[in-house]
């Protein structure tokens, strides 16, 4: 299982070495490509070089992660990037591959009903994580088989805040919405649009600065971080919080398999720690740096709307439509079999860490970490996974 094991016996070798009459070779590093779909100096880079400074250091230093913000690969070439060994790890957003994970978008998609909770959403983040996350190790055969053949391992995931739309003019009620073109990042946005009388667009986020300064798109539906991580904040004029809602809960470190079964137990130790910092402190970043961001839009002079009661209530009732249909969508168009069951075991664990992460308590990116490890991480076992 994972635990931890004192670093290989440098000082056993040396003797060994020396016995024989010979020098001891010094140990080689390996080094491992990270590449992500944010750009340099974006809160979700510094998050992911927390990961590669906590593997190195959890390795002993024979670990080294490098980490390649938007240049190895950007996001739509994330899965086939890492599947064809283009870069060693990566963060894939499954929703911008729903037909290769259906599996797991079935539960991802899920996360949309913590707006229909008590609390704050993005903090609500937090639990529907973790329960996604135990899901995917432990509970989704399905989910790992679809890996397999992208020839994938699944380390971690992680959570933005909820997504709200940021406009080019001003939105707060379903009339204004009538006939936009929002960019929509999942299947879950598109269908709110389309339930509002809007128009779903599909768009990279990488694509999506050049997509509303030259008005190919009015709004993009997107969590407060984004405002700075891709420049938003210097082409929006117009934000309205509360709707649509959903979180982006993914895929934010995935492995090359051939890769990782190639790797030591003690590496693959290693990384899973990487990985439940990483999870942790990306969940945990996205919120503080999101709250940042809302009061420099402020600062900016972003028109804050208020959407109306309708557009709310409106919303509201179509998420919980929505999240009743889903089973019967996915198995309609991916062949996604005993969906209810899957659906309720889901919301059973979504209970579970709702409970070990309360809302009602104020959390360090350490402490989420920690009942990250504890519960999931410290439960994997490096001799079986992803082989």
């Amino acid at each position: 299982m994972f635990h931890w094991k004192p670093a290989a016996g440098a000082a056993a070798l040396a003797i060994s070495a020396s016995t024989l009459g010979l020098a001891a070779p010094a140990s080689a590093a390996e080094n491992l490509r990270f590449a992500i779909g944010w750009p340099p100096g974006s809160s979700a880079e510094e998050s992911t070089q927390h990961f590669a400074d906590v593997a190195e250091e959890a390795s002993g230093g024979e670990l080294q992660v490098k980490v390649y913000p938007l240049s190895l690969l950007n996001f739509l070439e994330s899965t086939s990037g890492v599947k064809d060994g283009v870069a060693d790890l990566t963060t894939v957003l499954t929703p911008y591959f729903i037909s290769e994970f259906p599996e797991m978008n079935y539960a991802t998609e899920l996360a949309s009903l913590a707006e229909l909770e008590d609390g704050d959403p993005a903090l609500n983040v937090m639990a529907y994580n973790g329960a996604l996350m135990e899901y995917i190790f432990f509970n989704c055969p399905d989910c790992q088989a679809e890996l397999e053949a992208q020839n994938h391992v699944y380390l971690t995931g992680s959570g933005s805040q909820s997504y709200f739309l940021q406009c080019t003019k001003p939105v707060s009620s379903v009339a204004d919405l009538e006939g936009l073109r929002v960019r929509a990042g999942g299947a879950f946005w598109a269908r709110w649009a389309t339930a509002m009388g809007a128009t779903p667009v599909s768009m990279s986020i990488n694509e999506t600065f050049e997509g509303l300064s030259q008005g190919v798109v009015d709004c993009v539906a997107a969590s407060a971080p984004e405002l700075t991580n891709f420049g938003f904040i210097d082409v929006v004029t117009d934000m309205t919080p509360g709707v649509p809602g959903g979180s982006f809960v993914s895929g934010v470190a995935q492995m090359n398999r051939e890769r990782w079964q190639g790797m030591s137990e003690a590496n693959k130790m290693a990384l899973l720690e990487a990985s439940a910092s990483l999870s942790a402190r990306g969940v945990y970043s996205y919120y503080v740096v999101g709250n940042e961001n809302m009061a420099m839009a402020k600062e900016k002079g972003v028109a804050i709307h208020e959407p109306s009661a309708e557009l709310t209530e409106k919303t509201k009732a179509w998420i919980a439509s929505d999240a009743e249909a889903l089973g019967a969508t996915y198995a309609e168009r991916f062949g996604l079999k005993d969906a209810d069951a899957k659906i309720a075991h889901f919301k059973d664990l979504v209970a579970k860490w709702e409970g070990l992460l309360p809302m009602d308590k104020e959390w360090t990116a350490e402490e989420v970490a920690e009942v990250y490890r504890s519960e999931i991480f410290s439960k994997l076992d490096e001799t079986k996974y992803g082989l």
